[in-house]
């Protein structure tokens, strides 16, 4: 299990990390105004890095921390609600990947069957991590489980799931819809690294008892 959990560690580093590189190396990218897909689109440099490394293998990553992260919490209807939205989440995000916009810039003013793939998956993937989140973040207010642990999840749903409403809210036609995404990402990803080191540190006590 402890092995799986490091895969809790590298997806949101290496999703982070390549956002935050791919996109310097973009000419024209803007990270408050550009969708993270864009840097994976056809017109993108090292789009299939971003594609494959950045989004599909993080997405796999993902799917396998949801067998650490169950191990290591109380049973309960919320334990098994947030891993099957973090499953989902990871599938979908394999999708996305495997499934990159088509189009310059992810234009979508008439978009291809491919690009709808893309965009509905991409639209569950960011959904169901943002709703994993708060539902191992709900537990706090039941009293179960690590109650430091449980407050912090629900911080950052809470966080990433204000920031996906208040992106599709507007149609994804704000002004700095990139920063809006990226904020929910962001905060959905260090929810998963918080939750590996908390399935590591379990871990470890465990072994020491």
């Amino acid at each position: 299990m402890r092995t799986l959990a490091w895969a809790g560690i590298l997806a949101p580093l290496l999703r982070l990390g390549l956002i935050g590189v791919l996109g310097a190396l973009h000419p024209s990218y803007s990270q408050s105004r550009n969708f993270i897909s864009e840097l994976g689109a056809p017109d993108a440099p090292y789009a299939a890095l971003m594609n494959l490394g950045g989004i599909a293998t993080v997405g796999a990553l993902l799917l396998l921390f949801t067998l650490p992260l169950s191990r290591s919490q109380p049973r309960g209807p919320l334990r098994t609600l947030g891993c099957l939205l973090l499953g989902i989440s990871g599938i979908a995000f394999i999708a996305v990947g495997l499934l990159p916009c088509d189009q310059p810039g992810c234009a979508i003013s008439s978009p291809s069957r491919t690009m709808q793939a893309h965009l509905l998956a991409g639209l569950i993937a960011m959904t169901t991590q943002s709703f994993a989140a708060l539902a191992f973040g709900i537990r706090l207010l039941s009293g179960t489980g690590s109650r430091w642990y449980a407050g912090a999840s629900l911080a950052f749903g809470c966080v990433a799931v204000l920031a996906l409403a208040t992106l599709f809210g507007s149609g994804l036609g704000l002004p700095m819809a990139g920063l809006a995404q990226k904020i929910m990402q962001v905060s959905a990803d260090m929810w998963v690294l918080l939750s590996a080191i908390f399935v590591l540190r379990s871990s470890r006590r465990a072994t020491h008892n």
